[in-house]
């Protein structure tokens, strides 16, 4: 949930110049999770981040991503963001299942 609510803060507020910290604040987030959120959105290609300058980078978004446009509108109701969360806790239980060899214990 922390990549999601980062992308979507992106989204919202186009590029962004501010601290780790600053961002996670506004989230609500520990920073060190926003943190590792922003790495791993970086690394997928959506977000792009300048070098560190006193302790600030520039986030943005990498480019226009039709898809995330759909998300986003989708998710600003209450009933498309519990779709969301489901969607997502259901791939993560899947994953999680791949790692540990398709079993799972109770």
């Amino acid at each position: 949930m922390v990549q999601w609510d980062a992308l979507a803060f992106l989204y919202r507020h186009g590029t962004s110049l501010a601290s780790a910290e600053q961002i996670s604040r506004l989230l609500g987030y520990r920073s060190d999770a926003l943190f590792k959120a922003l790495d791993s959105l970086t690394a997928s290609g959506l977000v792009v981040r300048s070098r560190n300058s006193r302790g600030l980078r520039l986030y943005r978004l990498a480019g226009s991503v039709p898809a995330l446009d759909e998300l986003i509108g989708m998710a600003d109701g209450r009933q498309g963001r519990l779709l969301l969360i489901e969607q997502l806790r259901q791939r993560a239980r899947g994953t999680e299942r791949r790692v540990h060899g398709g079993l799972h214990l109770a």
